[in-house]
């Protein structure tokens, strides 16, 4: 995420105790901030650092009984953190859709390509799609500011308590290994033994939460971070169609009544189609791949491991604004 406060390479359990607190604290600076000022960097960080955080306290969990401290204040914690996460969706999902239209929109604007008279119509009900967006995201900035108000005191007295109750998650994260998450991954390859539409976001999102274990685990196995990258992939093209789709139903709705033909909800739908497609035929080659990995005659590839200098925050920052949550 983008905020400029979150370092997000150093992960709780992979780093010392002082660097788990800080990295629990940058997360209420975050939280202070997107309550004053829902800007699209800090909605988006804040997104992705909650969902990592969450992956982290869920592994957390699976190793601890339920009567632990640790799982006592990270039930809390969680259970406070989602409702936070589905007011930060509809703001971080609208962004995305600004920005996907602004960069559609240019490309409708270059000669070539679609029909001229094609191009004008999508660009008129472009305009009137973004002016509904528009509002949208206003509306869910406003709703936004109210929970993170009505929720900050809860979870900053949670998270303080979570700082120092989560030592036992640390020290898991540090005997994490390339072997754990591909167990993970072939556990939910058998879940999802056919993949098509109906099923392709659901897989997604329990890929992310696969994916920010294996970036989790580099530090103590770097095979893992090969791992991540293939998942990551994997999660961008499948994010890639649903967007569009998500788009595409959209302009439906608020384009009600436009003729369809060469109008932009056909568009959409037909980048969704190709989106969707290229997505299938990635996953499927990917799954196939880690699943390979997994065997016994396919062992996790080992990266270079060469040693990487010592960065700031910022560049730490700076390396993770070109990811997606």
């Amino acid at each position: 995420m983008n905020s400029g406060i979150l370092p997000f390479k150093e992960r709780i359990g992979a780093t010392s105790n002082v660097e788990g607190r800080r990295q629990v604290t940058a997360w209420r600076q975050l939280l202070a901030r997107c309550g004053r000022k829902p800007t699209r960097k800090r909605v988006h960080s804040l997104r992705v650092a909650t969902l990592r955080l969450q992956s982290e306290m869920e592994f957390g969990l699976s190793a601890q009984g339920p009567d632990s401290s640790f799982a006592r204040v990270a039930k809390r914690w969680t259970k406070q953190a989602e409702k936070l996460r589905r007011s930060l969706s509809l703001v971080r999902e609208t962004d995305v859709y600004l920005q996907k239209l602004t960069g559609l929109r240019a490309s409708l604007a270059e000669p070539g390509g679609r029909q001229p008279h094609s191009n004008r119509d999508c660009l008129r009900q472009a305009d009137q799609l973004e002016r509904k967006l528009r509002q949208q995201r206003r509306n869910a900035e406003k709703r936004l500011m109210a929970a993170v108000k009505s929720r900050s005191a809860r979870l900053e007295q949670i998270s303080k308590e979570l700082e120092a109750a989560s030592e036992p998650l640390r020290a898991k994260v540090q005997a994490g290994r390339a072997e754990t998450v591909l167990g993970m991954f072939a556990v939910l390859a058998a879940e999802f033994p056919e993949l098509d539409a109906s099923r392709l976001h659901e897989y997604r999102k329990r890929i992310k939460k696969v994916r920010y274990l294996a970036e989790l685990f580099t530090p103590a196995d770097p095979r893992t971070g090969r791992l991540g990258a293939t998942l990551r992939r994997m999660q961008s093209a499948i994010g890639e169609w649903h967007d569009w789709q998500a788009m595409g139903k959209l302009a439906s709705r608020t384009l009600k009544g436009h003729d369809r033909t060469n109008s932009l909800a056909e568009l959409l739908e037909t980048l969704a189609g190709e989106s969707l497609e290229k997505a299938l035929d990635l996953c499927r080659r990917s799954a196939a791949r880690l699943l390979r990995w997994g065997g016994q005659n396919g062992p996790v590839p080992r990266p270079n491991l060469e040693k990487f200098p010592v960065q700031s925050a910022e560049a730490v920052v700076a390396a993770q604004q070109k990811k997606y949550a």
